[in-house]
């Protein structure tokens, strides 16, 4: 039997969001351009995604929580966290 542990969840949670994150454009789209022009602020995704900043702050908070980007203090900057994207890349392709 599989004992349920908070790290099993935690796995389990991620995988799934995960999913949600390929099938979801805004998402994929600020960690593409994340990706391509390195770290960007708040003000910047939202402009070049064109989307409200409610809505970026959701997309940004859910892409920070599953640990895809970081943010820097000094500037307040949102940048990839690379090991993580190629972790979701992966599985996309499995």
């Amino acid at each position: 039997m599989h004992e349920q542990n908070s790290e099993n969840i935690v796995e389990k949670l991620t995988a799934e969001k995960a999913g949600e994150v390929l099938n979801g454009k805004v998402k994929m789209a600020v960690l593409d351009m994340l990706k391509r022009k390195g770290p960007s602020s708040f003000g910047d995704i939202i402009r070049n995604l064109g989307v409200s900043q409610p809505a970026g702050t959701n997309h940004i908070l859910e892409l920070k929580l599953l640990g895809l980007i970081e943010k820097s203090v000094d500037p307040p900057n949102f940048n990839i966290n690379a090991g993580r994207y190629e972790m979701l890349l992966r599985h996309r392709n499995e």
